[in-house]
Formats: structure tokens, C-alpha cells, sequence
């Protein structure tokens, strides 16, 4: 008998004292069901923050300089909250989040591009514009300027 008493008593050790419920319960496609219990920091942490939000000032409560301070600051921080977000709106509206001289720098990119492609094509370069913008493809391996010796060449080489 001292055994089951002794087991009981680990049995009531172990059981918590306060029933706690599921913080979430997943449901499986197969039927299976997981509960998922906080912990003991998690629930520390939810009182903290619950009796942060309970300790507003109550206005009712305060003198006349406080409660003065406290309504000209509620005041002034959604006066501020409320022109932040207009002028983020009225900016959007009439455009102001568009650069201005945007056009100018593409016509300059622009006239960059065409004249190095210029250049490049007045220098005798040997490569061939591509159908793809910015890509050059390189001549075919059966022209003559391209992996063929010149006779000259070839000459003074056997020689």
C-alpha cells in the first residue's frame, strides 16, 4: 500500500495544478491532431505585455500640469501620425514619388549607347550586331578573316 500511496503522490506531483489549455490546435490532412501548449516564458511574457496595456494613464486621475502634458502630447503625436500619413497620400497623388528629370537621363544613356556603338563600328571592328540589344555575335568560322591563314603568312612560315 505504501507503494501506491507513493505513486499517487508522484501522480499529483505531476499533474499541474492549473488546467491549461491548447495554444493552437493543427488538424492533419490524415486525421491526425497536434496541440501545441506555450510555455512557461511565453505566458510570462503575455502578462507583461497585458499589464502594459492596462497601465495607460487614466486622465481622470491626474493633476491639472499632468493632465495637461498628457493631452497636449496625445494631441500632438496623432497630429504628427495624421500628416505623415496625408502627406504620404497627397505625395503619391501629384507624383512626387517619381523622379523629375528622369526622361533626361535615359536620352542621355541613350545617345552613350549609340555612340559607342559608333565607335565601335568605325574602328573596323570585326564583330556583327546582334538581334538581341547590347549582345555582338562574332563572324563565322567560314569567312576568310576568321581562322584562315593568309598565303603571306603561310609562305613565311614553310619558309
Amino acid at each position: 500500500m505504501e507503494i501506491d500511496g507513493f505513486q499517487q503522490l508522484d501522480l499529483e506531483k505531476s499533474v499541474p495544478s492549473k488546467k491549461t489549455t491548447p495554444k493552437r490546435i493543427i488538424h492533419f490532412v490524415d486525421g491526425d491532431i497536434m496541440e501545441e501548449y506555450s510555455t512557461e516564458e511565453e505566458e510570462e511574457e503575455e502578462e507583461k505585455e497585458e499589464q502594459s496595456t492596462n497601465a495607460t494613464l487614466d486622465p481622470s486621475k491626474l493633476s491639472w500640469g499632468p493632465y495637461l502634458r498628457f493631452w497636449a502630447g496625445r494631441i500632438a503625436s496623432t497630429s504628427f501620425a495624421t500628416c505623415e500619413f496625408l502627406g504620404g497620400r497627397f505625395a503619391v497623388f501629384f507624383g512626387l514619388t517619381q523622379p523629375k528629370y528622369q526622361y533626361v537621363l535615359n536620352e542621355y544613356y541613350r545617345i552613350q549607347n549609340k555612340k559607342s556603338d559608333n565607335e565601335s563600328e568605325g574602328n573596323g571592328s570585326k564583330t556583327q550586331a546582334a538581334e538581341v540589344p547590347n549582345e555582338k555575335c562574332h563572324l563565322e568560322a567560314g569567312d576568310r578573316d576568321y581562322g584562315t591563314i593568309q598565303q603571306d603568312t603561310a609562305e613565311a612560315i614553310s619558309q
